[in-house]
């Protein structure tokens, strides 16, 4: 409902309560009802309002899909997994580490503490039967830190959707708050054009007149701190994403 339809309509409009001559105080009375019906008859307007129809789902996607590129605890776990497989692989590797050997070298004539006379090159076999034992767990072990990794990964992969979901809702939910409130205002701007119509041909009280005034001038300051709102819910969906909005594509 418009607001001039509103205004002309209204039994109880300003016009109205002028040409019955009421007393003042019952003037500011009716002055009071009539703003109320009309913020609570374009606010039945306004409850039509719905963001679900501006909620973009593929570019929701394209959002999840940067946030998980991009966001550094992401990283962090994928080279988690990077790390257990490269762990798993040099173990693999060292199968033989249990098996030593080395060569001597004695120019000369040598007794050792068994008596035993020693010359020229001596090679010598060592065998860790402790490592021997220990590598098929310590293999087993760098499987489940690789498929411990991956969990962890895959664990803050939904956690990260979640959030970037959320995050994106409440940036709509507050976009729409604003157009909302921007509508309002442009509403309460032709009210008040009216009463101060009325006003300067001294149909309408000054009384009237600012009331009008202040009732606009809260509605400016609600679209004052939506922008905030907006302006936050914004950032932190960029922060989780990497990047500023405009530039996912």
């Amino acid at each position: 409902m418009s607001i001039i339809g509103l205004y002309k309509n209204n039994p109880f409009s300003v016009g109205t309560i002028v040409s019955r001559e009421k007393p003042r105080q019952k003037r500011g009375i009716v002055a009071v009802i009539f703003i109320v019906i009309f913020v609570f008859s374009n606010a039945s307007v306004k409850a039509q309002e719905s963001m679900i129809p501006e909620l973009s789902y593929p570019f929701l996607e394209k959002l999840i899909f940067t946030a998980k590129q991009n966001y550094p605890r992401m990283k962090v776990n994928q080279r988690k997994i990077n790390f257990a497989e490269l762990t798993l692989k040099r173990n693999r590797l060292s199968w033989f580490d249990f098996f030593t050997i080395s060569a001597f070298y004695s120019p000369s004539t040598s007794v050792t503490l068994t008596n035993a006379t020693l010359t020229g090159i001596q090679i010598g076999a060592f065998i860790n039967i402790s490592n021997l034992v220990q590598k098929p767990t310590i293999l087993k072990q760098n499987r489940e830190e690789i498929a411990i990794a991956k969990l962890q990964f895959d664990e803050y992969a939904l956690t990260i959707e979640s959030e970037v979901k959320s995050r994106y809702f409440r940036y709509m939910q507050q976009l729409t708050i604003l157009r909302i409130h921007n509508q309002n205002a442009i509403d309460f701007e032709s009210l008040v054009k009216q009463i101060k119509f009325k006003f300067e041909r001294g149909e309408d009280s000054f009384e009237n007149y600012s009331k009008a005034l202040v009732q606009n001038g809260e509605q400016k300051q609600k679209i004052i701190e939506t922008e905030g709102s907006v302006l936050v819910a914004k950032t932190i969906l960029e922060e989780l994403v990497g990047k500023k909005l405009e530039e996912v594509k």
